[in-house]
């Protein structure tokens, strides 16, 4: 029973701070999504206290679409993933979603692989030549377009750092 009540009290805590926002200041704000967010972040703690995460878009990409079973995902369902995982989104505007979509069209270790079921966008996956570095959390991008440029043949500067590299063997030579 108490446990019950305790479940309960929780689930409405955030619909009762929402009742007494619009019951103290009315009219006065915003129906705007975002300038509620705004309002929020300066006056609500609980959107105060989530801190950045730790991990760059491109790491955040990478887990979102490495914790899908065909480890290809749709734009929105990439979105979805970062805000169940990291509530710092959902207080944000729209400007880390434009992130979100630079870094996937911008940087060579995601491909698109394919329309999706529904028609609507592309599914979105790891370059071959980066999965095993992502898979074991290594999220660096110089890292993985040397990787990628590697695998299509292109020329690479060398660099000190990277020498743990392994030759990547091109696929036309392959059938040599």
């Amino acid at each position: 029973m108490q446990k019950e009540l305790i479940e309960s009290l929780l689930f409405a805590q955030p619909q009762l701070y929402d009742y007494a926002l619009h019951f103290r200041f009315g009219e006065l704000l915003s129906t705007d999504p975002y300038a509620l967010y705004t309002f929020q972040q300066r006056y609500n703690s609980r959107f105060r206290e989530q801190s950045k995460p730790s991990y760059s878009y491109i790491g955040l990409i990478a887990m979102a679409i490495l914790s899908s079973p065909e480890r290809r995902l749709v734009l929105s369902d990439i979105y979805q993933w970062i805000l169940d995982h990291y509530p710092y989104f959902r207080a944000r505007g729209p400007g880390w979603r434009n992130s979100i979509r630079h870094n996937l069209s911008l940087n060579d270790c995601f491909v698109k692989s394919g329309r999706s079921i529904s028609g609507k966008g592309h599914y979105w996956s790891i370059h071959p030549a980066n999965l095993e570095d992502f898979i074991n959390g290594d999220f660096r991008r110089r890292r993985a377009q040397k990787r990628v440029r590697k695998s299509m043949g292109l020329p690479v500067p060398e660099d000190e750092d990277d020498d743990d590299i392994e030759e990547i063997i091109p696929p036309n030579e392959t059938e040599q």
